[in-house]
């Protein structure tokens, strides 16, 4: 399906998803999807509203869809896009050590850079993965790609960023991380990160 090839090789900020389509509901096509955007669901059947919100989508708009429900609607997302990018309280690069500050669970926790791994977007949640444990915080993947040094990290897809010095090898698009995890890799960005590796003798 073209629609799903789109999705799922493009970065995308918010999805409108009508409930009836021809091949396949619009309920259907977000739960096949793996990593979904922000979503809002129109429809003009209200029966759907309980399983869509199950789904974590957004909002849910009523055909016909009056202005101020749609204004709402965004106003919702422009309010959760405002809050992930303000999620990254501290970044300290100095030599000694780099890392940040970021929020979870009403805390402030300390990611050292040495000690992530890659870093998985969860929807409207990032999730890193670090040594010994994992930390959820509410903020975009994008957002958190312009803050970690680029000479360390590589977006290897629209889901996910590694930390190149993590990397043990690549089979085929997967990456194999050092704490046995494989990454998906985009075949677009494939000769990129091998010419970024190679460049600082990574592997």
């Amino acid at each position: 399906m073209e629609a799903m090839s789109v999705i799922n090789n493009t970065i995308i900020d918010i999805m409108f998803l009508d409930i009836e389509m021809p091949d396949i509901t619009g309920i259907g096509f977000l739960k096949s999807l793996g990593n979904p955007p922000l979503t809002i669901l129109t429809t003009a059947y209200s029966e759907y509203a309980l399983e869509s919100y199950e789904l974590n989508v957004i909002d849910y708009l009523l055909k016909p869809i009056r202005f101020d429900r749609f204004f709402k609607a965004i106003g919702k997302v422009l309010s959760l896009l405002k809050d992930t990018d303000s999620a990254v309280i501290v970044k300290n690069n100095t030599v000694k050590e780099e890392y940040i500050f970021v929020k979870s669970d009403y805390k402030a926790l300390k990611i050292s850079f040495n000690e992530l791994i890659y870093v998985e977007s969860m929807q409207k949640y990032v999730k890193f993965h670090l040594k010994d444990k994992m930390i959820m915080s509410l903020m975009s993947l994008t957002a958190l790609a312009e803050i970690l040094p680029s000479s360390k990290f590589f977006r290897c897809q629209k889901s996910f960023i590694v930390n190149l010095t993590k990397i043990d090898g690549i089979d085929g698009n997967l990456l194999l991380m050092n704490n046995g995890a494989k990454v998906s890799l985009s075949k677009n960005l494939k000769a990129e990160l091998i010419k970024l590796i190679d460049k600082n003798n990574l592997l």
